[in-house]
């Protein structure tokens, strides 16, 4: 073989090599194959996956912080529009449950059967992190779940083009400054079809609140016909908390009827209650 054909050869499986790995080595570009959107539009879309979702029930995989501790485990979900969540956490080891955690629309109850404890109080974002340690609200989980996010209130601002990543990107901004939120939609799928990629809302300082990374995105038909597009990951972080949650979606349905009993759990009563200082020995 000459040294020019067996240099093309080397070439030819360099470049099949890299386009295996989803290499962008090449420099690629992405153009924008539709007219430019308007904000408006774009958060219209957005918050359209959010508004006609009204239920999920999911199986998945979740890796999150207990204490200073790393948990991955299988946590069933399931969550209802106006405050009503379920959470199931499984024991790696025996398979069994290690948390319950229920948000009937107005209280919560959760119960640790890892260290025999239980807590109640008002269902709001402290409720959630009481399993995951990560702070949201109840509903947020639910746009968590299709693929959605919340937007800080009242928003103006700007939209580019990234042709490096084929994506629109959203600079936000509330009417008093206090928050800023930036949003990457992918648009290499053209119109309309602005998966969210990223999320991130920082404050009038700018450090970060909380940010989101979504990827690997398939539709889903909803149990009503409707179809949602989805991330089959998502990793939600809070670094202020120094608490993220990532979860890889293994089963998902949407926009069943739920049984409302579901959502309501009953404490044993003298359980002691999780975090309480034991009492000082005699």
């Amino acid at each position: 073989m000459s040294i020019r054909r067996f240099a093309l050869v080397l070439g030819a499986l360099a470049a099949a090599s890299a386009a295996g790995q989803g290499c962008s080595c090449s420099g690629q570009r992405f153009e924008r194959r539709y007219p430019q959107p308007t904000i408006e539009a774009l958060l219209a879309h957005v918050q359209k996956s959010g508004e006609q979702a009204r239920s999920y029930v999911a199986e998945s995989t979740m890796d999150y912080w207990v204490g200073n501790q790393r948990i991955r485990a299988t946590v069933y979900a399931m969550g209802e529009r106006g405050a009503h969540v379920r959470f199931n956490a499984i024991n790696p080891a025996t398979d069994t449950t290690a948390a319950d955690l229920a948000c009937n629309g107005q209280g919560f109850a959760f119960l640790d059967y890892e260290h025999n404890c239980q807590l109640s109080g008002v269902c709001d974002r402290r409720a959630i992190a009481q399993l995951l340690r990560v702070s949201m609200e109840p509903d947020d989980f639910l746009l968590l779940s299709v693929g959605s996010v919340p937007i800080i209130p009242q928003p103006t601002g700007t939209v580019r083009w990234d042709e490096k990543r084929g994506a629109e990107v959203v600079e936000l901004v509330s009417p008093d400054r206090a928050w800023r939120q930036t949003l990457v939609l992918d648009g290499r799928g053209g119109a309309g079809e602005w998966d969210v990629l990223e999320s991130v809302v920082v404050d009038a300082q700018g450090a970060v609140d909380w940010k989101l990374a979504n990827k690997d995105f398939r539709a889903v038909t909803a149990s009503d016909g409707k179809v949602f597009r989805v991330p089959d990951a998502s990793h939600f972080e809070q670094p202020r908390q120094k608490a993220d949650l990532q979860v890889r979606w293994k089963d998902r349905k949407l926009n069943m009827e739920l049984d409302r009993a579901k959502f309501e759990l009953a404490l044993p009563a003298g359980l002691a209650r999780c975090g309480a200082k034991k009492p000082a020995a005699k």
